[in-house]
């Protein structure tokens, strides 16, 4: 019901193409993973920062945001259950999180020992974590409208599984089709 409400006054924008916003959203997140790379290597290799902890923590976040890249491109395009959906999105919001902690704590790394390296990576983790947060509402948002229902396989019961052929073979050429339960005549 509150979904709702946001998904038809809120969120009146995107709410008539909601895969196209979803999907621009996730494209933003996967240009600011490839710049948050490149810092994250920058952090690791920059001599300033003192805590082998810090360059740490940065590269292996960068990380994760990767693998985090390749399964949810996977899920937005072939994946669409609700399970995959719902563990993506989980995933998301576990990975924001982590951005905002990384931001506070590059920042005071920053601000401390006066690193512009560090104060760059806290930066682009504030932007990921703003990217990630509406990114997570989207796809909360619009899960209804992301979920592909799969086609279970159709099963013939009438007939006691009988089918009649539609042409005639040489095999059953003498018997009438009234014989065979289920056959209809053309």
């Amino acid at each position: 019901m509150f979904f709702d409400l946001i998904h038809d006054k809120v969120c009146f924008l995107c709410a008539d193409k909601p895969r196209r916003a979803i999907t621009y959203a996730w494209f933003s997140s996967i240009l600011l993973v490839f710049i948050m790379f490149i810092v994250a290597c920058v952090v690791s290799s920059n001599a300033s920062t003192d805590s082998k902890a810090l360059k740490f923590a940065g590269f292996w976040t960068v990380l994760l945001m990767i693998a985090l890249v390749g399964g949810g491109t996977l899920v937005m395009r072939r994946y669409q259950t609700p399970l995959a959906l719902g563990f993506f999105l989980g995933v998301v919001v576990v990975m924001a999180n982590q951005c905002l902690i990384l931001t506070a704590i590059f920042g005071e790394e920053s601000e401390k020992n006066d690193d512009k390296a560090a104060g760059t990576f806290a930066t682009f983790s504030f932007f990921l974590f703003c990217v990630y947060s509406v990114f997570a509402g989207m796809l909360a948002i619009f899960r209804a409208d992301l979920v592909q229902e799969q086609d279970l396989p159709s099963v013939t019961v009438g007939g006691a599984g009988i089918k009649a052929p539609s042409v005639p073979s040489a095999s059953n050429a003498g018997v009438p089709t009234s014989a065979v339960p289920g056959a209809t005549t053309k």
